[in-house]
């Protein structure tokens, strides 16, 4: 993370650029030192709260943003979401008193073979607590799987059985609670794919969310929204003003393709509509040579060793803003060439 901290710096000359998308940060743990890699202090919750707030951003309900995302809110907007997967003890003993003196929304994802079982984990007074307080929650799924991995072992019949039915299950420990059901869902690990969006539409959810970085907009998919994780360096107050300055990237279809078991780029940009200059990422290779093609963006071939990779493509515009969007990137033995 650290040698991305000197890229923040420039955002503290960009606090007032125009902005129209949301940003949604996610969390896990608080003031546990344990796990310093999913741990954020409650002292910088504080911070980011107050930079929000001062930076002049509504702070949305889940509500709020499943209204913008199916176009009930204006388009128009400048937004943050905090978000908090697992449902770990320390969100109710660190991370609430924080939020609710701020008086600031914000969605927990459970983990349900976790919360009500392990002390490490939120109990359900807890829960009816934070609920009564207007806290929403939502499916972090009951086995927390890297479910992928079980699609690619079992093949897509037998793993829309076994995703329907872990997803099936935390809904139904959730509705014998509170007698209502749950609309969104953060994927574990951040790992998802096809077969699974495909389940959680048929089960009803609105919203799903990954763990990979960058704002959000209409044109990105509802089952594929990006999340920016505050931990460690990217818990700083310099990250912070970068990331909320970020602008959203659109592109058309998918934007990579895979070919002989070689990874190649080929994004059409649809927004911005002028390209000053692009920069594509590959977690596994680093800032790789990309070539800008009128308003596509295209690189590769790329062989890729590891099973998962992120993908950033990061284009400037015409002003020089930045507009940036991640891919979740699984080399599957079954993928499509």
């Amino acid at each position: 993370m650290r040698k991305f901290v000197f890229i923040a710096m420039i955002a503290t000359l960009f606090l007032n650029i125009a902005f129209s998308g949301v940003v949604i940060f996610i969390y896990h743990r608080f003031d546990d030192p344990r796990y310093p890699t999913t741990s954020t202090s409650s002292t910088e919750l504080q911070m980011h709260i107050d930079l929000v707030k001062k930076s002049g951003y509504e702070i949305w309900t889940m509500k709020q943003f499943e209204d913008y995302v199916y176009s009930k809110k204006k388009e128009d907007v400048k937004a943050v979401l905090f978000t908090i997967d697992d449902g770990y003890r320390t969100v109710y003993t660190n991370g609430f008193p924080v939020f609710k003196k701020n008086h600031v929304p914000f969605t927990v994802f459970l983990y349900f073979q976790g919360v009500g079982h392990s002390k490490e984990y939120l109990t359900w007074k807890m829960i009816n607590e934070m609920k009564k307080n207007g806290t929403i929650f939502g499916n972090h799924s009951y086995l927390h799987d890297k479910f992928p991995d079980d699609d690619e072992r079992m093949g897509k019949k037998k793993f829309l059985s076994f995703f329907y039915k872990d997803t099936k299950k935390g809904q139904e420990i959730w509705k014998e609670h509170f007698k209502e059901d749950l609309k969104y869902y953060a994927y574990p690990y951040g790992y998802y794919n096809s077969d699974m969006i495909e389940v959680l539409k048929e089960l009803g959810f609105k919203l799903a969310f990954s763990q990979m970085p960058g704002p959000f907009a209409k044109g990105i998919s509802s089952f594929e929204i990006p999340r920016e994780p505050l931990v460690q360096d990217w818990a700083t107050k310099e990250h912070l003003k970068y990331i909320l300055v970020r602008q959203p990237l659109i592109v058309k279809g998918k934007p990579y393709f895979w070919k002989n078991g070689k990874f190649y780029v080929n994004a059409e940009i649809l927004f911005p509509k002028k390209i000053l200059k692009a920069v594509v990422y590959i977690r596994e290779k680093g800032i790789v040579n990309s070539k800008l093609d009128k308003n596509k963006v295209l690189a590769g071939p790329f062989e890729l060793k590891n099973k998962y990779n992120s993908l950033m493509i990061s284009v400037r515009d015409s002003q020089h803003h930045e507009h940036v969007l991640y891919f979740l990137i699984i080399k599957e033995s079954r993928q499509s060439e």
